[in-house]
């Protein structure tokens, strides 16, 4: 009888599933356009609404679900609330996936 060889884990398997949650809220055009934008500066929502050319309540859902991820902070200055990617690295599979699929164009 062969001896069973335990395959080692990368992750636990609660990481799976917390990551899945996370990629649902990535799987969003516009929440990448955001943490895309944000990865190069901090920005007050009204900067992003005009980036984005949609609405500041269409804006301020997104980034309230950014913020419920963790995935950006913000803070006031004055009347004005100004946005922060957590970390950029979040956005590195977006800029990969985009090299990626204009590969074979160049």
């Amino acid at each position: 009888m062969k001896a069973v060889t335990k395959i080692k884990r990368p992750l636990p398997r609660i990481a799976y599933e917390q990551n899945a949650v996370t990629y649902k809220i990535l799987a969003n055009s516009k929440r990448l356009e955001i943490l895309n934008l944000l990865r190069e500066q901090e920005m007050p929502v009204e900067t992003l609404v005009k980036e984005l050319g949609i609405s500041k309540a269409n804006v301020s859902q997104h980034l309230a679900l950014l913020r419920h991820a963790r995935l950006v902070t913000v803070h006031r200055k004055g009347l004005n609330a100004f946005y922060n990617i957590i970390d950029p690295r979040i956005v590195e599979p977006c800029r990969i996936l985009h090299k990626l699929s204009h590969k074979d164009k160049s």
